[in-house]
């Protein structure tokens, strides 16, 4: 049985991008805190009309 050689693919732009992006506290701080506001208005909805998913994502 023979080994293969597995080579690392180069990272997208996208990837090397998030990368990035997840080393700065503000941003990390700032996703959470937009997590948390798209929750709390799913859990308590607006003005008593539940929220559907697309508007969590586009709110």
């Amino acid at each position: 049985m023979s080994k293969k050689t597995v080579t690392a693919s180069p990272l997208s732009e996208k990837v090397l991008e998030l990368q990035s992006k997840i080393q700065d506290k503000n941003y990390i701080n700032n996703a959470i805190d937009r997590i948390a506001v798209i929750m709390s208005r799913h859990i308590v909805g607006s003005k008593g009309n539940p929220l559907n998913s697309s508007d969590l994502l586009f709110r």
